[in-house]
């Protein structure tokens, strides 16, 4: 009992250490990619779940549970310009170290033409691409709660020149099945670069994140409600410079900077194999949107179902009019049961 209230208690310092230094801009965005189509569905941000999919687990390392033992699951994002992305994660539990969940994240950014002054090609190109190793582990702590941790080493790789970083995030999850009730806190990207593009520069810093998230299964209908609030170390986190110039009163500031934090989601559970998910993220819809016409920018959408043993997951999210991005996720238990 007082080895758990000393891991809540250094985790709590934890969440207040790093608040003050981390408002510098960042590097290393792989630190803060969308990994899941479940994740993407609804909102793009962190959940609290303990269920039998792996994939809330690679954002939230407390997730992590027993019944993702022996599952791979593989991830591809096709986004714009020529980019995309994927991962590979697979969860095992080890006799005498518990829950250990791995994941292999890749970007490839495209390909780039070597050109002269004046736009003129020379007929050669260039690639630019980010790798990450990610390891998770999650113990139960309490009852209802679990507390969990994510070690992540990246590099970028762009021509010739390089970068590496590590960092971490420490998350708790809290899950009360009686009441079909789930939160959980996330400190995300707890860390710093290794070495630069070059020698001679600074280290620059992840881009640091806590967030807070609940969800509760209504009792007597098939859904289930995401609220998430992020970035809680900042307040005004708007890049629209547009908006953020706009003349408002005290109140209605305050609205508008405590929305720009706020996602919302929803999952309606037809069955055990068939689920339709939606998101909504303020933030995205009031930088992104354009002036004249808004559309469905902020909106993702995303469907899960199982066919025999493999579970397929879809979502579509929307940035811009000229077009959207789409994640495929596979699960399949590969393992054996655990002991």
């Amino acid at each position: 009992m007082r080895r758990n209230k000393v891991l809540i208690i250094a985790v709590l310092l934890i969440l207040f250490i790093p608040v003050r230094s981390q408002q510098t801009p960042y590097s290393f965005g792989i630190f803060n990619f969308t990994n899941t189509a479940k994740t993407a569905g609804l909102g793009g941000y962190s959940i609290a779940s303990l269920e039998s999919d792996p994939s809330t687990s690679i954002l939230t390392p407390s997730n992590i549970n027993s019944d993702n033992h022996g599952k791979l699951l593989l991830n591809y994002v096709n986004y714009f310009a020529d980019t995309d992305y994927g991962l590979i994660n697979y969860t095992h539990r080890f006799k005498n170290i518990g829950l250990i969940s791995t994941s292999l994240v890749y970007c490839n950014y495209g390909e780039f033409d070597y050109t002269d002054p004046s736009g003129l090609s020379n007929g050669n190109s260039f690639s630019a691409n980010d790798l990450m190793l990610q390891i998770g582990h999650s113990r139960k702590i309490a009852e209802q709660l679990q507390i969990g941790v994510n070690l992540k080493i990246a590099g970028s790789f762009y021509e010739q020149y390089s970068a590496l970083a590590i960092g971490s995030d420490i998350s708790l999850t809290y899950v009360n099945e009686e009441t079909l009730f789930a939160s959980s806190l996330l400190v995300q990207n707890i860390g710093t670069s290794i070495s630069e593009f070059q020698n001679n520069s600074l280290r620059t810093k992840l881009p640091f994140n806590i967030q807070f998230s609940m969800n509760k299964k209504l009792a007597h209908a098939p859904l289930k409600v995401h609220f998430i609030y992020h970035d809680l170390n900042r307040w005004r986190i708007s890049q629209n410079t547009n908006q953020n110039n706009m003349n408002r009163n005290a109140v209605t500031q305050f609205s508008f900077d405590f929305f720009n934090h706020v996602a919302v989601g929803g999952e309606f559970l037809f069955s055990e194999n068939f689920h339709v998910r939606l998101g909504y993220d303020f933030l995205t819809r009031r930088d992104l949107q354009p002036t004249s016409r808004p559309g469905t920018i902020g909106i993702s959408w995303g469907v899960g179902f199982k066919i025999k043993k493999i579970s397929i997951n879809y979502s579509n999210a929307k940035y811009h009019f000229s077009g959207a991005s789409n994640t495929i996720t596979i699960t399949k238990k590969i393992g054996k049961a655990s002991n």
